[in-house]
């Protein structure tokens, strides 16, 4: 395996757009006592985990995230995992604890790089869509009737119904399904109803 370390997160965002897609083993040391301090540090630790994972899947959505800890909390287990890390591992772990979940994290690789392909080909689609267009999506994806998404933009239903025309026929959709599966891969869901 070829390793490119780096001593910090900021070293890490400044190359991570010239990284070939693979994992990133990210290592924590906690230091700890029997102390109340050492509790509310490991809620922070565990809150800076989260907020790592977030911040590499943001600039490379396809790698895959391990978190290593010499405080492995069940709390901040949880919290990187909620954030998209595929394992969480105590140093010191052992050669085959690590060789394992790098197997998986690699063997995992492939299929997580082309969904984000298929992530940036259906963002770079929405372009074609004005922002009417993505305010009646979101009403569609929503659930929302004509009627609920015409009044919600003080529009006309027919000019929704023209809108929905226009967002099927620019993003190749023959159905609603389609629409919805499409939206889901491209964070539409995420964005809220109040979006629309």
């Amino acid at each position: 395996m070829e390793a490119h370390p780096f001593a910090s997160m900021s070293d890490f965002a400044d190359a991570a757009g010239y990284l070939p897609a693979g994992c990133v083993l990210l290592a924590y040391r906690t230091h700890s006592d029997d102390s109340g301090q050492a509790k509310r540090e490991a809620t922070d630790m565990a809150r800076d985990i989260q907020s790592t994972v977030q911040s590499v899947l943001e600039r490379r959505p396809e790698m895959s995230v391990i978190i290593m800890d010499t405080e492995a909390s069940v709390r901040a287990a949880v919290q990187a995992l909620r954030a998209g890390a595929i394992d969480f591992l105590h140093i010191p772990a052992s050669t085959a604890e690590l060789r394992d979940v790098l197997d998986h994290a690699f063997a995992v690789l492939p299929a997580r790089i082309v969904r984000q392909q298929r992530v940036g080909q259906a963002t770079a689609m929405t372009t074609q869509l004005t922002p009417r267009e993505q305010e009646v999506l979101r009403g569609v994806v929503a659930g929302l009737t004509n009627r609920a998404i015409a009044e919600r933009l003080k529009i006309g239903v027919r000019t929704v119904e023209m809108h929905r025309g226009n967002i099927m026929h620019k993003l190749q959709m023959d159905n609603l399904a389609a629409l919805i599966r499409f939206a889901l891969l491209t964070g539409i869901l995420d964005q809220g109803l109040d979006a629309a």
